[in-house]
């Protein structure tokens, strides 16, 4: 529902009437805008806040008109900016994040969250271990709707305006982000039994460079430069540069190049200890680890955490936790069979031995 607001002049007149009532914008006006400069067009913002292109562009005209200024040229092709439209946008930032501020205070004084809120998160992540978590938390905290957008893209939080975003990565930092961490699993390098039988089965990492890789996409700041970067138990480090055949932002189509035997692929157990058990992967350079991941929950420094968003992260974060202990408890039930399987098999190895002399 769109709403006006008024402030009252309490000056006074020469003659000591009291001062005229001074109408204020009409806020939806001061939103529409904000959002045609985020996204750079009409056609983009209308699709954004599901709002008609003809809707948006009368309150554009409106806003321009109550202002006596042209905010934003209009072509055929593109919008501009115009100066005095970019100084008044700064400014509506400034107006809507206090009034971010203002509603999420009272939010936090609410017993239960609700609201909406916007997230965004990488595929995978959400395909796996959001998901569940996402549900729960639904089922929960009904008075909270959450729009879910996939994207591992860094920059996504500061231009799209989510309330927060997940990004698994190595340490994320930027001075217009906060941001919460949580550990996940390393990833580790596999490859096909018939990719290691053309090539011949790493024993340090240099015998990982005559190898074909798969890989996910990297941002601008690398310049198309892939490189495995390595530690082994002793501290040791070493930096293999690959050469990736198939490049893809899905780490389930790199999984399929891998069993293919398109590459080698750095890939979190999650998605590969499947088919590591039965075969059809292969766990290469064991000793040697790949750099840790983490979760981060990212969101803008200049607006609150509302109380629905804060609980949101803790319950993600807490059930990526109890997902990291089943996930150690199996590990260690596999070892553990393993060993014991292990001792056995000596055991009747010796047995035999003893018997044949």
């Amino acid at each position: 529902m769109k709403r006006s607001f008024s402030i009252e002049n309490n000056l006074k007149r020469a003659d000591g009437k009291p001062g005229e009532v001074m109408p204020m914008k009409d806020l939806n006006n001061i939103v529409y805008f904000v959002r045609i400069v985020e996204h750079g067009s009409l056609s983009a913002a209308s699709e954004s806040l599901g709002v008609a292109k003809s809707m948006l562009s009368q309150h554009l005209s409106k806003l321009e008109k109550e202002l006596g200024v042209q905010l934003i040229k209009r072509t055929t092709r593109k919008l501009h900016v115009t100066g005095i439209g970019a100084r008044y946008y700064e400014q509506c930032l400034v107006i809507l994040e206090e009034m971010d501020r203002a509603s999420n205070m009272i939010e936090n004084v609410r017993t239960l969250p609700g609201g909406k809120l916007r997230i965004s998160s990488p595929l995978n992540f959400a395909q796996v271990i959001l998901e569940p978590a996402l549900t729960a938390f639904m089922k929960n905290y009904p008075n909270v709707d959450v729009m879910l957008e996939i994207s591992n893209r860094e920059e996504a939080l500061t231009t799209e305006g989510y309330d927060f975003a997940l990004h698994i990565g190595p340490d994320m930092r930027s001075s217009n982000l906060i941001v919460r961490s949580f550990p996940m699993e390393r990833e580790m390098l596999v490859a096909s039994p018939e990719l290691l039988a053309r090539f011949g089965e790493p024993r340090v990492p240099a015998d990982l460079r005559p190898l074909p890789s798969v890989a996910g996409a990297l941002p601008p700041e690398q310049r198309g430069r892939y490189v495995w970067n390595l530690t082994n138990s002793t501290a040791e480090m070493c930096s293999v540069p690959h050469h990736p055949r198939l490049i893809a932002e899905d780490l389930w189509v790199l999984k399929q190049g891998a069993l293919a035997a398109c590459g080698v692929a750095a890939l979190p157990p999650l998605l590969c200890r499947d088919a590591i058990d039965d075969g059809r992967l292969r766990h290469i350079l064991p000793h040697w680890l790949l750099p840790a991941h983490k979760l981060h929950a990212a969101y803008h420094s200049r607006r609150s955490l509302s109380l629905a968003a804060r609980t949101l992260i803790n319950f993600i974060a807490s059930h990526v936790q109890a997902w990291l202990r089943t996930r150690l408890d199996e590990t260690l039930q596999v070892h553990t069979l393993s060993s014991t399987k292990s001792r056995r098999q000596e055991e009747f190895a010796d047995q035999r031995r003893k018997i044949l002399r």
